[in-house]
């Protein structure tokens, strides 16, 4: 028997097929960033930026189509828990597109044609493990699969490891060799970006679990806050420049 679907039912799938739509395109942006800047390829890093507004733009419509249906029929329990949880992960995907600009703009701030002075083997691992816990993140919403969820956290804690041990060897270098300053210090902002995506991931397995179970900030006593995060380094105030529109609008 087939069942009928009223205007409510259709609202809420089209939230959801929004927010699948937007967390495909979201991935890709961070392959295509990613890609860009280990082969030095400005125009794949510009084409990266350029799609910027269309993530804008899905947020949203997320965020407006959720807004309606809570104003004009006053969802309650799941429902409402969903659209909230929609509203956040949209906002979280946002953000992570947003770190993709960022990495596509290194490529632009680089703009070079040598050769890295040493082999990106521990950004590769990194970048394979974000791009793991992204995909993982996302199937997990879908398939309200909480185990797979829960375990978000866990992983993002060894990409911190990797990011640590990958900043700590480029200060290194920044300090024995002075001619690699200039790459040294954009990975640094790379991996930066990457170990922040990582933490946008885990939020939107937190908003997974509070979908379903209503249960808030499952990991947050495992988490520094995102105040210490930030005073960590200076490149919040890189971020802060580049979203006021002083390094590309």
């Amino acid at each position: 028997m087939v069942k009928y679907l009223n205007a409510y039912d259709r609202a809420l799938i089209n939230i959801g097929n929004t927010l699948e739509q937007m967390g495909q395109i979201t991935a890709g942006l961070l392959t295509q960033a990613i890609e860009a800047f280990v082969a030095q390829d400005l125009p794949n890093a510009q084409a990266v930026i350029s799609r910027d507004d269309e993530i804008d733009t899905l947020d949203e419509t997320i965020e407006r189509e959720a807004l309606d249906l809570i104003s004009l029929q006053q969802p309650v329990d799941y429902d409402l828990r969903f659209l909230n949880a929609a509203m956040h992960i949209s906002r979280e995907l946002e953000r992570i597109s947003d770190y993709s600009c960022d990495i596509a703009e290194a490529v632009l701030q680089l703009h070079q044609t040598e050769p890295f002075f040493k082999p990106l083997t521990d950004l590769t691992r990194m970048v394979e493990a974000v791009q793991g816990m992204l995909a993982q993140s996302l199937k997990a919403h879908f398939d309200k699969d909480l185990v797979t969820a829960s375990q978000m956290d866990t992983i993002d804690k060894a990409v911190d490891d990797i990011f640590n041990s990958l900043q700590q060897e480029l200060v290194g270098y920044m300090k024995t060799q002075p001619e690699c300053i200039e790459q040294a210090s954009v990975i640094l902002l790379v991996i930066r970006y990457l170990e922040r995506i990582g933490d946008h991931i885990v939020n939107i397995s937190e908003m997974t679990i509070f979908a379903e179970t209503g249960e808030r900030h499952p990991f947050k006593a495992a988490k520094p806050s995102v105040q210490q995060k930030h005073r960590e380094d200076g490149v919040s105030k890189v971020e802060n420049g580049r979203r006021s529109g002083t390094i590309y609008g």
